[in-house]
């Protein structure tokens, strides 16, 4: 499948090892982008770093319970730092988001994210779901390259390999790919006007690849096309891989 055909100034697309080695593809890699929820893995990245302690409990009060969120929808106003990531990674709670981004601060994360981590084009400049924020001109950005380092560092964790691999987007990068033993670890996210979708896949020869797609206002048609392509891109195959 020709993935190039597809890009365009609407989109981004890399395809690369996750380690060593050069870019299969690499199409606007260093623009930023709205991240949407793609943001949430910088957070998991900050606590891998920093060694804490994931069985610290965190009480949250009734105002931080937010729409989109399993903690919302149950009443769930304390857990453990391990479970808001494990919320925030696999449903991509937005109440679990925001308590982690009070744990930690948002300069916290930001400073990590450019001294530690050396993204270029990655800012947390706001809570989940705070449209006033938006309004004010603050949102969350990132760029491919930058996911990339993200993802060096969750994979190279297992606590993190855990965390990441509970998530799984069926319809974008792993559109075509229905194999049931497969290692992979991602994120997905949306919002008006962004598709997004990053991933860690690893093949049978034991090597990890990244693959990954952001965009803002380009046709979603399209991009569900692009990310399955990528998915397959990532593991040299054609055809759906089963």
């Amino acid at each position: 499948m020709d993935i190039q055909r597809l890009f365009n100034e609407y989109n981004s697309c890399l395809v690369c090892p996750l380690y060593e080695g050069e870019a299969k593809y690499s199409h606007n890699a260093d623009k930023p982008f709205k991240s949407a929820s793609i943001i949430k893995i910088y957070i998991l990245a900050y606590y891998l770093s920093t060694g804490a302690d994931l069985d610290r409990e965190i009480e949250l009060p009734k105002s931080m319970l937010i729409g989109t969120s399993i903690m919302t929808e149950l009443k769930l106003t304390r857990a453990t730092v391990r479970e808001l990531l494990i919320y925030m990674m696999g449903f991509s709670d937005n109440s679990a988001t925001n308590a982690l981004i009070l744990d930690a601060s948002m300069e916290a994360i930001n400073g990590f994210c450019r001294n530690i981590l050396g993204t270029k084009n990655t800012v947390l400049g706001r809570k989940m779901l705070d449209y006033a924020a938006v309004e004010r001109g603050e949102d969350n950005l990132t760029s491919l390259n930058d996911c990339l380092l993200a993802m060096r560092l969750i994979v190279s964790h297992p606590q993190g390999r855990d965390i990441a691999g509970r998530h799984k987007c069926l319809e974008r990068i792993m559109r075509y790919i229905f194999a049931a033993d497969l290692e992979y670890y991602g994120k997905s996210g949306s919002i008006p006007e962004v598709y997004n979708d990053i991933a860690v896949i690893k093949r049978q020869g034991g090597d990890y690849v990244f693959a990954g797609v952001l965009s803002y206002g380009d046709d979603s048609a399209r991009l569900k096309r692009l990310m399955g392509g990528t998915g397959l891109a990532a593991l040299d195959a054609e055809r759906p891989v089963v």
